[in-house]
């Protein structure tokens, strides 16, 4: 593992050497590797698929794993959204002449070798490769298990990709099925400048327990959408359903529904209808249950406010005011992702003001915190620490800025 990040560490050198033409070529190439291989990735996804069938794991899982023909499409028009962005490293900002007559600027440049360890999303492997190239860094890819032969083949058809062009060990795709490999990794500070880990709680906690590097993490999304009492009563009812059903196993999809109960009588029954149409299990407080008149829903326990559910389920509670919903997704949220409905500007504004979160939305769906959605092209993943970066990464957030200074023949008295 030491020399692994020692190569990690040079092809990182050696790439800012490379024109950046060099980069266009390498997505041109890792675009048209991915379409001629594209029988093979989903035959090696398949193998993983049906292991994870036999081994009971759960449908959001096993939904993250798919790698379907549309979503390698999707993979490569990634790619090519990824190429075609503005270069971000060597850039200038903040430009200003300072008392002394000197030139003092900004310059973004590489975080350096990134460590990324995730679990199940194999995607994860491309869009990360693609963003590291944009970026000029060296990545380094761990993988779960559950993902070994989609993530082997994927490590396969990058490093031919980009070996014309550059050292192939800037991107490293590592055995999947071998966890002493991160422990060791995670203690080489010298040559790894930040760990990413992307997936459960136990993850999280145990990248964060023991790397001796810093730690981006991005943890789970127990995401809220509050009905404001100037919501449009209708507007709300398709954002809802879209947030919870359009697809319940990522982490931006809502899991609790915070409403005023000023809007219960004639909002509840129509979003119970609308979302039964969608066979969404519904876990609700005597309230919204009396106002929904429907005898048949299930009471939520204190449990449900804190889980990230990842089905097509969600929890709603109503609330006296908005400081009541504020209070609430301040103790059971994740800092993900949190929404709004209001027509109200002062009680947007409040509520944009007072809720942590690296997204928040006003009168829109939380499926849209995403790179791809924001204008990423894809993402690292959704950070959920405010130091280095807070929601999705992009290449942008894969960087590091310094001062440059010009002067001429500047001394300090």
């Amino acid at each position: 593992m030491k020399e692994l990040a020692k190569q990690a560490r040079h092809a990182a050198t050696q790439f800012l050497r490379k024109e950046e033409s060099i980069k266009e070529k390498m997505f041109e190439s890792l675009v048209v590797h991915l379409e001629n291989n594209m029988d093979e990735i989903i035959s090696e996804n398949q193998k993983d698929l049906k292991l994870a069938k036999e081994n009971n794991l759960e449908a959001a899982m096993i939904d993250r794993l798919e790698l379907s023909k549309d979503r390698i499409l999707q993979m490569m028009d990634g790619v090519r959204e990824i190429s075609k962005q503005k270069q971000v490293v060597g850039s200038f900002f903040e430009e200003q002449k300072n008392a002394a007559g000197l030139m003092v600027k900004k310059q973004r440049i590489p975080l350096g070798v990134i460590l990324m360890i995730f679990e199940s999303r194999p995607n994860v492997v491309v869009d990360c490769a693609a963003l590291a190239i944009k970026s000029s860094n060296a990545i380094i890819l761990k993988g779960g298990k559950e993902a070994k032969h989609s993530n082997e083949i994927l490590g396969k058809i990058i490093s031919q990709a980009i070996s014309p062009f550059t050292d192939k060990n800037l991107v490293q795709v590592l055995s999947s099925d071998n966890r002493k490999n991160v422990e060791e990794l995670l203690k080489l500070d010298q040559y790894i400048d930040v760990v990413i880990p992307r997936g459960g709680e136990g993850l999280i906690q145990y990248v964060s327990d023991t790397a001796k590097m810093p730690v981006i993490a991005h943890y789970k999304g127990l995401c809220h959408m509050y009905i404001d009492e100037a919501a449009d009563l209708e507007k709300a009812l398709n954002l809802v359903v879209n947030a919870k059903t359009q697809r319940p196993g990522v982490c931006n999809a809502i899991e609790t529904l915070l409403v005023h109960k000023s809007v219960l009588k004639d909002f509840a029954p129509k979003l119970v209808q609308k979302l039964k149409d969608k066979n969404t299990e519904l876990r609700v407080d005597e309230e919204f249950k009396s106002a929904a008149n429907d005898k048949n829903l299930k009471l939520a326990n204190s449990e449900d406010w804190d889980t990230e559910y990842l089905a097509n389920i969600l929890s709603i509670r109503s609330v006296e005011n908005m400081d009541h919903a504020i209070e609430h997704i301040a103790r059971h949220g994740s800092k993900h992702s949190e929404a709004i409905v209001t027509e109200d500007a002062v009680n947007s504004e409040k509520f944009l003001r007072c809720v942590d979160a690296s997204c928040v939305m006003i009168n829109a769906s939380t499926r849209f915190n995403d790179g791809g959605q924001l204008g990423l092209g894809a993402e690292l993943g959704i950070s959920t620490t405010k130091i280095h970066a807070y929601g999705p990464m992009g290449a942008e957030q894969m960087t590091s800025s310094r001062f440059v200074v010009e002067g001429e023949g500047h001394i300090r008295s």
